[in-house]
């Protein structure tokens, strides 16, 4: 009934070596639910060139089953314009400009949220941006890199342009995921947002997904953390996917096979491969009855075969 009456466009957020190509097209394919995937940010090196395995990621090419928002981080006017360029040349017409990464080696360099005490350089940017047409540009902020306070003028700054979405995770860039999201700060961002707000943070279960946006009026959710711990949430929150505990169970062992095949082909050696598969089990596992248990067996395996068989015993928790 839910699915029929309003059902909440769901996005999944960027993280980076997680969301990435293998990712988003596995579960496209097998979960789905979801009306945007957005692609981990592409940044210039200090060379003015793309990293080539961030480049692949949003290739078209090599997202055969749903293409992704491309996103960037970009500081500056001239790094700005010159991945805007680049994105549009692939036949993009849609990308995202990060204004939420709270990591230091990110912020220091005035990238992601370290723009946020700038309004001015943020409306510089945007004021040169005119000179790529042809594409449209949502923004991915913070509430702020060091104050909340923040927030409020880059708002201002925003509504003065033709910004298609802005995705408010309502937390400093300082609190990195500690405390909880504040959700109150979303409500009055809104009141201030003069294009679409998105919310991002803490969503993990249906029932808040569901919860929260009937009683704030929400119209559109970005999930990532939620989506990796559970890739049936999106689904789930518009009551489009009831499957069988036996279902979920095949779907999470083909899941998995797929994401752990598509990582021998791409990377060389098991233990390259065995550090991807760990941020992917780092999520995955709390899918699992004992998360804490099939995270721990997988981490520790050494081999090929030791890995095949801690996989095994995880799956195993379902019987």
């Amino acid at each position: 009934m839910k699915a029929e009456k309003n059902p909440i466009p769901i996005y999944l957020a960027p993280l980076q070596e997680y969301t990435d190509a293998v990712y988003r097209n596995a579960h496209f394919r097998l979960f789905g639910g979801v009306e945007k995937y957005f692609a981990p940010y592409l940044v210039l090196q200090n060379d003015g060139s793309v990293k080539k395995s961030t480049w692949r990621d949003i290739l078209p090419e090599n997202n055969p089953d749903v293409l992704p928002v491309p996103q960037i981080l970009a500081g500056t006017i001239d790094e700005f314009v010159l991945l805007a360029n680049k994105i549009k040349e692939l036949g993009y017409r849609e990308m995202n400009w990060n204004l939420g990464c709270p990591y230091p080696m990110v912020t220091r360099r005035s990238r992601g949220a370290g723009l946020l005490p700038h309004p001015e350089k943020i409306r510089g940017i945007l004021e040169n941006a005119s000179a790529i047409p042809d594409i449209s540009l949502s923004v991915k902020l913070r509430a702020g890199l060091e104050s909340k306070e923040e927030l409020f003028a880059v708002l201002q700054v925003l509504n003065d342009f033709p910004v298609t979405e802005v995705i408010l995770h309502p937390r400093i860039a300082k609190d990195l995921y500690k405390g909880e999201a504040d959700r109150k700060l979303f409500a009055e961002a809104k009141e201030i947002c003069q294009r679409p707000l998105i919310y991002n943070g803490d969503i993990l279960t249906a029932k808040d997904a569901m919860d929260f946006t009937s009683r704030e009026n929400i119209s559109t959710l970005m999930i990532g953390r939620g989506i990796l711990q559970n890739p049936f949430l999106a689904s789930e929150i518009n009551d489009t996917s009831a499957v069988a505990e036996k279902e979920k169970v095949r779907l999470l062992r083909e899941f998995h096979a797929e994401i752990y095949s598509a990582y021998a082909e791409k990377l060389s050696g098991f233990s390259h491969q065995h550090i991807r598969m760990i941020k992917f089990w780092s999520y995955f596992s709390e899918s699992f009855p004992e998360p804490r248990k099939a995270f721990k067996k997988v981490k520790k395996a050494t081999s090929e075969a030791k890995y095949d068989e801690a996989v095994s015993q995880a799956f195993r928790q379902f019987e």
